[in-house]
C-alpha cells in the first residue's frame, strides 16, 4: 500500500479511537484578536518555515503565527525556539480527523500555510470544508513518485489551494504534470536563509592589503591534521606557478598552532603565527591564522579558499561554504561535503565551486584560479548563490500576506 493511500485511509479512520485510548497532548495555544497565519512544514523544511515567519512579521507586525510540523512522530521541541516572540510552536497537526477539526477550531486561523512536497489531505479537505484558504508554498514534487491512485489525489488537492508558489522551474512544470492550474500556480524560489557576512576590522583588512601588495594569496579554512600533508603539497605546486604565494592555514582545532609551525619550521617553510607576529613578511610561505573570531578577515584576503575536511571526511569544526561566498573567495572543496552537503550542492549547480579529488587536483586548481577573472567568476557565482534566498523569501511573505488580506476581506464582506 502506498504511503499516500496510508495517510488517506487513516484520516478517513481518524474519528475511531480504542476505548480508554488517550488524546494526544497539544500546546495550548490562546487566540488573540487579529488575523492569524498557521504555517505547517514538514520537519526538513523547519529552517524555511521558521525565516518565512520571521519575513511575515517583519512586513506585517500585527499578525499571529503559529508553526507546526506535519509529521506527528515529530518532536516539537527538535525545532529549537520559535523565531520570534510573537511566534508560538505547537504540536504536530494531527492526522485523526476529529483532533484536526478541534485544532482548527482552537485555532480559527484565516490563513493555512502548507510547505514542501507533502499535501496533507485530512488538513487540506478540512480548511476547505470549513472555508479556510491554503496556501502551498516553496512547493514541489514529492521525491518518489506516487502510484496512480496517489496522483489521483494530489491533483484533487492542487485543485484545493487558492495559491501555489514553487521552489524552482523544475518542481513549477512537475506541478503543472500534477494538475496544478496555471492561473493560480507561480514561482516563488526556495527559502533558504541567506548568508550574514562574517565581520572583520576594516583598519586590519587595509593593513593586510598594504603589507601583501600583489601577493597571490589562498585559504585553507578549518584545515584538520589528516589533510595538512595535503594542502602542503598543493602550496608546493601552486609556487611553481606563483613564487610568492602565500598560504593562510586556519587549523580546525585553535591549540593545533604552536605544534603546527614547529613541524613546518623543521620541514624547511617559513612560517608565521597571527598570535605572535600578528602580520606576514615578505619571506613568509606559510601564515597560520589561528584565531577562529577572524574568518570574516581570512576570507576577504584569501580570493581562493579551499575548504578543510572535504578531502578525506575529518575535522571537527567543519566551516560552511557559505562563508567565503558571502565574501567573495572562490570556493574549493573535496568529495567530503559532510553536513554541508545541501550548501555545496546548490554551489555546484550554479557552478559556484571547483571540486577536486586530491593534492595534485587541488595544487592544479589553486594555480588555474591564480588569474584573478577565472577566480572571479567563480566569486561572482557564490556570492549570488548566497544572497539569493533573501529575493525569493521576501516575494513569498509578500504573495502570503495578499492572500491573508483577500481571507479576511472575504469574510468582512
Amino acid at each position: 500500500m502506498s504511503p499516500t493511500l496510508k495517510q488517506g485511509l487513516r484520516s478517513a479512520l481518524g474519528g475511531w479511537r480504542k476505548p480508554g485510548q488517550p488524546v494526544p497532548a497539544r500546546a495550548p495555544y490562546q487566540r488573540m484578536p487579529g488575523p492569524l497565519i498557521w504555517i505547517c512544514h514538514e520537519s526538513v523544511d523547519r529552517s524555511g518555515a521558521a525565516l518565512l515567519a520571521r519575513l511575515l512579521l517583519r512586513q506585517r507586525d500585527t499578525v499571529q503565527i503559529v508553526l507546526s510540523t506535519l509529521s506527528p512522530e515529530s518532536d516539537s521541541s527538535a525545532d529549537g525556539p520559535a523565531p520570534d516572540q510573537r511566534v508560538q510552536r505547537i504540536d504536530p497537526v494531527p492526522e485523526e480527523a476529529n483532533l484536526l477539526r478541534e485544532q482548527i477550531e482552537a485555532l480559527r486561523p484565516d490563513l493555512v500555510v502548507v510547505m514542501g512536497s507533502a499535501l496533507p489531505g485530512a488538513l487540506i479537505r478540512s480548511c476547505h470544508a470549513a472555508g479556510i484558504a491554503v496556501v502551498l508554498a516553496d512547493a514541489r514534487p514529492p521525491a518518489q513518485q506516487p502510484g496512480f491512485i496517489g496522483r489521483r489525489q494530489r491533483t484533487a488537492l492542487l485543485a484545493l489551494a487558492c495559491r501555489i508558489i514553487a521552489r524552482d522551474p523544475e518542481s513549477a512544470q512537475a506541478l503543472r504534470r500534477e494538475g496544478a492550474s496555471s492561473a493560480r500556480l507561480e514561482l516563488g524560489g526556495e527559502l533558504v536563509e541567506p548568508a550574514e557576512p562574517l565581520p572583520c576590522s576594516e583598519t586590519e583588512r587595509a593593513s593586510f592589503v598594504a603589507l601583501t601588495r600583489t601577493r597571490p594569496i589562498w585559504l585553507a579554512a578549518g584545515l584538520p591534521e589528516e589533510e595538512l600533508e595535503l594542502v602542503l603539497s598543493a602550496h608546493t605546486h601552486a609556487l611553481r606557478h606563483a613564487h610568492r604565494m602565500l598560504l593562510l592555514l586556519a587549523p580546525d582545532t585553535e591549540g593545533d598552532a604552536v605544534e603546527l609551525a614547529e613541524r613546518l619550521s623543521q620541514s624547511g617553510w617559513s612560517v608565521a603565527r597571527r598570535t605572535l607576529e600578528g602580520e606576514p613578511d615578505e619571506d613568509i610561505q606559510i601564515f597560520i591564522a589561528d584565531d577562529p573570531m577572524e574568518y570574516g578577515l581570512w576570507y576577504r584576503l584569501a580570493p581562493v579558499c579551499y575548504m578543510g575536511g572535504t578531502l578525506t571526511g575529518e575535522g571537527a569544526h567543519p566551516r560552511s561554504p557559505m562563508e567565503p561566498a558571502a565574501l567573495g573567495s572562490a570556493i574549493i572543496h573535496g568529495p567530503r561535503l559532510g553536513r554541508f552537503e545541501a550548501e555545496y550542492t546548490r554551489l555546484g549547480e550554479a557552478r559556484a565551486a571547483r571540486k577536486t579529488g586530491n593534492a595534485t587536483a587541488l595544487g592544479e586548481a589553486v594555480a588555474d584560479l591564480i588569474a584573478p577573472d577565472r577566480a572571479a567568476i567563480l566569486a561572482h557565482n557564490a556570492w549570488a548563490v548566497s544572497s539569493v534566498g533573501a529575493g525569493a523569501a521576501e516575494s513569498v511573505a509578500r504573495a502570503v500576506l495578499e492572500e491573508l488580506d483577500r481571507a479576511t476581506a472575504g469574510r468582512k464582506s
